[in-house]
């Protein structure tokens, strides 16, 4: 009985850690390396701004990046080559600042003025080693209700950069591009643009991709026979519409139910549960993995990109009291 408590449980595990380096992944992961080798080289830190919708694998891009550069703790103290954060809601100054020196570790990270804060900021950067510093949620820079850009925080973060020299990933929705089309400086700092999409039915080499992905994840389940994912690829598309994200919510909520079936694989009964269950579509799709299906695929609408001009947004707000040249101090 222990034996087989111990063997489900290794199944379970293996499922939750099931990762597929694909050709997406590798590329942008390289750009992320390249932002960072650029710390202490270059005149110019190459900043990087990261853009997808929500699922196409951008905050798994980020968690692995993390875990393969970790902080480390040494007679000199805390290091930290990868800072990562957050954006705060709201983002103010303040709380931008707040949130990385809580990331550094900083007793007091709550404490203070922004002048303060930001010049304990600049202080431990320097003193933990950072050479990347990765921001998600880059979107909350525009406030919600409004729909305004908030320039004090975007200008803040110019001059962290500026006074710094470390270079910068922000990672948000593709809307949040609307920051740098209103912040003329802050996009100079950010030409370098990834844009991350779903995968695409109608590309043959898009269709492809997706295809080995799903065979590369049959075969990581080692589960006493195939379970036949690449052979159902239109299937899974229509489920996800290319969201690698939801792709993976539907396998692995699959298999674990087939596991605690002892199933031999994964059957096409699982996933249809896991359909009904972890999806939840808004838009009455049928489920794909039920013989009824009808073998329709909706491509995944393109990320829309915004005109190079700041006529396309409303007006920018800049909050008072400004103080976001405090990094020149």
């Amino acid at each position: 009985m222990t034996a087989h408590l111990d063997l489900s449980a290794s199944q379970h595990a293996r499922i939750e850690e099931i990762f597929v380096e694909h050709k997406r992944f590798r590329a942008a992961y390289r750009r992320f390396d390249e932002c960072r080798a650029s710390f202490g080289y270059s005149a110019e830190p190459e900043c990087m701004l990261v853009l997808g919708p929500s699922g196409v694998g951008k905050s798994t891009l980020m968690r692995r990046y993390l875990a393969h550069n970790p902080l480390q703790r040494t007679g000199e103290g805390l290091q930290v080559p990868v800072l990562s954060a957050t954006i705060p809601v709201p983002a103010t100054m303040k709380n931008m600042a707040t949130s990385l020196l809580d990331r550094l570790e900083d007793p007091f990270a709550d404490r203070g003025t922004l002048l303060q804060k930001t010049r304990r900021l600049r202080r431990l950067l320097k003193e933990c080693r950072v050479e990347l510093i990765i921001l998600d949620e880059f979107q909350h820079f525009i406030e919600r209700d409004s729909d305004r850009v908030i320039l004090d925080v975007s200008d803040w973060l110019k001059n962290l950069i500026s006074e710094t020299a470390v270079p910068v990933v922000l990672i948000g929705l593709p809307h949040a591009r609307r920051v740098l089309v209103a912040n003329e400086q802050l996009r100079r700092r950010f030409s370098h643009q990834l844009h991350l999409q779903p995968f695409g039915w109608g590309d043959d080499a898009s269709r492809e991709e997706f295809r080995r992905i799903l065979e590369a994840v049959d075969l990581a389940l080692q589960m006493e026979r195939p379970s036949g994912f690449a052979e159902m690829a239109d299937r899974f598309h229509a489920a996800s519409r290319g969201l690698i994200a939801i792709t993976m919510k539907l396998i692995r909520a699959a298999a674990h139910q087939a596991c605690r079936e002892k199933a031999a694989c994964v059957e096409r009964r699982h996933l249809a549960r896991a359909f009904e269950e972890r999806v939840f579509p808004d838009d009455n799709r049928p489920n794909p993995f039920l013989d009824g299906w009808d073998g329709s695929v909706i491509a995944p609408a393109p990320m829309g990109e915004l005109p190079d001009t700041a006529a396309s947004i409303q007006k920018p707000v800049r909050r008072k009291p400004r103080l976001s040249d405090s990094l020149h101090v």
